[in-house]
């Protein structure tokens, strides 16, 4: 049963970002010598805490989430969260304002680094082909691949006019961009072409399925219980060198195979393929009748994704993660960007349940995927808190901006009623997230 530990990793990892996120601005805030009425992790009721000088350190009833309420800064979330009736106007100097504004959401980005970095440390297993040159190795029929004129060993360099290198940077391109039609430009035969293509939302997640798949080692990692290959004497770790008498040196030549053999069962109904695997005592012959599932056969096994250690020294590391964390930054904006146009999906952003699951499953993994998971969501709520969104950090920058334009503070009356419009938009989309969240991850 996993759902204990998912919820524990889930209020430790949110605790960890949201003290070190409010730890940003009440150090800020400390260093202009404001007082700091509260510090607080989660919203609503005080559970337990204590005070120290004019600071009450607190956890809250509501987990997702924490503030830290400053005298001087003006009206925040924690007064239309909290419901607070008597509102301290801004005395503090804009730029000192700003300041504090922009240290949480900034530790978040320095800690996104510092962790991802750690992570590299420590050393990760990762897909091997993910870090390979992106080299189509098999198209699947009637994918959006296929229609868009995708060939077999065409070298995909660039996407919507940006240039790629790795088998990575395409799935999450192409997998965050479902419905959305990307130019995609490919070497050819050593020439330079340019396709488009439209990603086909598949999974609870909405993940962009496009049918282009990298080059993968025809061994045996999963077999499906019940299916012909199961049936057959198949085991995991087979490495399959051979399908019908013709070698094959990759996994979906194997799928291309079947397919060949199966075209040739006609009315007579399917007959036994010859498979040859090689193990550690030799090579063994096994016949397998595929089984059709709608217009495909199926043998019943999934491949295996052969795995390397990323490890680096911790200088090269820091190089690493500040590329990691803008690459995952460009994704992220132009993710938020699909939304706004209408083209993305709602599925792809992740609630408490996902977060939880993840979290959980890092945890269980070991301390480098844990810190991974961390660092990307240390630089997710960095960049949301800088959204110019009311009640978000980002939003009252903007609105201590704009003030500074103008040259005078707006009334209480107009900041509170914009924070309260924020608070709204902001409850409304937790909601649906939320929903989704339930959607994806229970059954009913």
């Amino acid at each position: 049963m996993n759902i204990p530990t998912n919820i524990l990793a889930l209020f430790f990892v949110l605790s960890f970002l949201i003290v070190f996120h409010e730890g940003g601005h009440f150090t800020v805030a400390k260093l202009f010598r404001l007082p700091v009425e509260v510090f607080s992790i989660g919203f609503g009721k005080r559970i337990f805490g204590f005070k120290r000088k004019e600071t009450d350190y607190r956890v809250s009833m509501i987990p997702l989430g924490g503030y830290v309420k400053i005298v001087g800064l003006g009206p925040d979330e924690s007064d239309v969260v909290s419901g607070t009736e008597a509102v301290a106007p801004a005395v503090a100097p804009r730029w000192q304002r700003l300041l504090v504004l922009f240290a949480g959401p900034g530790v978040n980005l320095v800690l996104a680094l510092l962790l991802t970095a750690g992570a590299l440390t420590i050393g990760m297993e990762v897909p091997k082909y993910q870090e390979e040159a992106p080299v189509v190795k098999h198209v699947d029929a009637g994918s959006p691949a296929e229609k868009a004129g995708v060939k077999v060993d065409d070298r995909i360099v660039a996407l919507s006019g940006r240039p790629v290198s790795t088998w990575r940077e395409v799935e999450m391109d192409l997998g965050l961009a479902p419905r959305e039609l990307i130019r995609v430009g490919l070497l050819r035969e050593g020439k330079a072409i340019e396709l488009e293509l439209r990603p086909e939302p598949q999974t609870k997640y909405d993940i962009g399925y496009t049918g282009l798949n990298p080059d993968l080692p025809p061994i045996v990692d999963r077999l499906v219980p019940g299916y012909p290959g199961a049936k057959a004497g198949l085991k995991a770790g087979d490495r399959i060198v051979s399908v019908g008498g013709r070698p094959v040196s990759g996994y979906y030549e194997v799928v291309r195979r079947v397919r060949e053999a199966s075209a040739r069962f006609g009315d007579l109904g399917p007959s036994p393929i010859e498979f040859v695997v090689e193990r550690p005592e030799g090579r063994v012959t096994i016949a397998i009748v595929p089984r059709k599932e709608a217009s495909s056969w199926k043998i019943g096994f999934a491949p295996r994704t052969e795995m390397v250690r990323r490890s680096l020294a911790p200088l090269a590391a820091l190089a690493a993660s500040w590329e990691e964390n803008v690459q995952q930054t460009r994704t992220t904006f132009a993710t938020v960007g699909r939304l706004v146009r209408g083209t993305g999906s709602i599925r792809q952003l992740s609630g408490p349940i996902d977060i939880a699951k993840f979290s959980g499953e890092a945890a269980r993994t070991g301390l480098a995927p844990l810190l991974g998971l961390m660092g990307i969501l240390s630089l997710q709520l960095g960049i949301l808190n800088l959204l110019p969104v009311p009640l978000l950090d980002g939003g009252q920058i903007l609105i201590t901006l704009v003030e500074a334009a103008v040259r005078r503070d707006f009334s209480l009356k107009v900041k509170e009623r914009l924070l309260q419009a924020g608070f709204v938009f902001l409850v409304l989309l937790m909601v649906t997230v939320l929903a989704f969240d339930v959607v994806k991850n229970v059954s009913f």
